[in-house]
């Protein structure tokens, strides 16, 4: 990339130098011919006014102006004759042109030639001709041409240095992106383009950034779910072999083969969410806690039951508007009472109430409390999860974080409780 962008400024340099050039030598050349002739009729014009009126028989010799070896100075009568100085013979055409009123500088052979005529009125009696090589114009035009380019020569090494400057700070950041691309391409997700402070590229890292980051998030989402989705999809077909061995046992299979359908459906339901959160990114649509919790209660109102524990739902007036994925909120509310099924007691309370202009969900049993010093929402081996609170809390959080909220222990001991801080349209959850 670099030699290419040399390559174009060098172009563009020498072009630009070219076309200057080439007018301003035609000029110089032609600038050069103008003075020589104008030096010519100057000096004719100087010989114009000593010549006597009698150029055949004048009273002091005529002494003509000395001048370069190459220059020629000539008198001329009425007959077109040459009188005195240097010149052809016989009166050429600009000194017939001369002696006919017309004087006018003309290019004979390799001579330029100025005549001009001496006398008044209609009455011509000489002609003074001067000329000198054609080429000299042209040799000093020579000069000008070689110090034009030698400066055409300078002009073009300050524009490759230039060119090679600007090749390296207009390449650097496209390498610099190509890099991190291809380090992607690697499967490094972490790479990241950094500023360069040309705008274009920037735009074009900023862009390969938040790609590279909306990437990572969700394979990071999906991997997390997947194995969040392999222990739910691992403690339901427990569920479903102690249900079917129940039914096994028992003298009637039917209550135990419906639970195990029911069973069955719900982690159908739960794969399929997980799945399609783990390839979205977070919904900013208006949350129905309403909703949310009236489904929460009819899913869990009758395991809950079935152990002598009630359940009990609280909605606040006028809570603050949330907003966030339906399905995440299905799963965090189900992690959440499970976990208090399995290792609370008492009555489930689950409370939506405003703190502090955000929609906060509680969940809380009558437990004797949490274990201190435990981080439960930590992943742990399949043996703690049996034994703890384990990868469900885990996958509750995840999903809470990843719709923008919090989950948090607002109470270890006693009477535990989980609150979700439920992510809002303008205002940040607070820890």
């Amino acid at each position: 990339m670099r030699r290419r962008i040399l390559r174009a400024v060098v172009l563009a340099v020498v072009c630009a130098v070219v076309l200057f050039s080439v007018p301003l030598a035609v000029a110089t050349l032609r600038l050069y011919r103008q003075d020589e002739v104008r030096e010519l009729e100057q000096l004719a014009d100087r010989v114009a006014v000593t010549v006597p009126a009698d150029v055949h028989h004048p009273r002091d010799p005529m002494e003509l102006p000395r001048v370069e070896s190459d220059t020629w100075v000539g008198v001329y009568d009425e007959g077109a004759r040459l009188v005195v100085g240097a010149g052809p013979a016989r009166g050429d055409r600009p000194v017939h042109d001369a002696l006919a009123g017309r004087a006018s500088p003309s290019q004979l052979g390799d001579r330029l030639v100025a005549a001009v005529p001496v006398g008044s009125g209609e009455r011509v009696r000489a002609v003074v001709r001067a000329s000198s090589p054609a080429d000299g114009p042209l040799r000093r035009a020579a000069l000008t041409w070689a110090g034009m380019l030698a400066l055409a020569a300078v002009a073009v090494g300050v524009g490759a240095v230039l060119g090679v400057r600007s090749s390296r700070r207009l390449a650097r950041p496209f390498e610099a992106l190509a890099a991190a691309a291809g380090r992607l391409e690697t499967g490094d997700l972490t790479a990241r383009a950094a500023p360069s402070g040309l705008p274009e590229a920037d735009e074009v890292a900023s862009a390969l950034n938040r790609a590279a980051a909306r990437i990572e998030e969700l394979l990071r989402r999906e991997r997390a779910f997947s194995a969040d989705a392999s222990h739910q999809l691992r403690t339901a077909l427990t569920r479903v072999r102690l249900d079917l061995e129940s039914a096994q046992a028992s003298g009637d299979p039917h209550p135990a083969l419906r639970a195990a359908l029911e069973s069955l459906t719900s982690t159908e339901t739960t794969l399929d969410d997980l799945l399609d959160l783990a390839r979205d990114m977070p919904e900013q649509a208006p949350l129905d806690v309403v909703a949310l919790l009236d489904g929460a209660a009819r899913r869990w109102h009758g395991e809950l039951a079935a152990v002598g524990r009630p359940l009990r739902i609280t909605v606040e007036e006028g809570l603050p508007e949330a907003v966030g994925s339906a399905r995440a909120g299905r799963q965090i509310l189900d992690v959440l009472l499970a976990n208090a099924l399995a290792h609370g007691s008492g009555t489930v309370t689950v409370a939506a109430r405003d703190a502090a202009g955000v929609l906060a969900v509680d969940v809380a049993d009558e437990g004797p409390g949490l274990p201190e010093g435990q981080d439960l929402f930590a992943r742990r081996s399949g043996d703690a999860d049996a034994a703890g609170h384990g990868i469900g809390l885990a996958l509750a959080r995840s999903l809470a974080e990843a719709e923008g909220g919090r989950l948090m222990v607002s109470r270890r001991t006693p009477h535990p409780r989980f609150t979700w801080l439920v992510a809002s349209g303008g205002k940040e959850p607070a820890l």
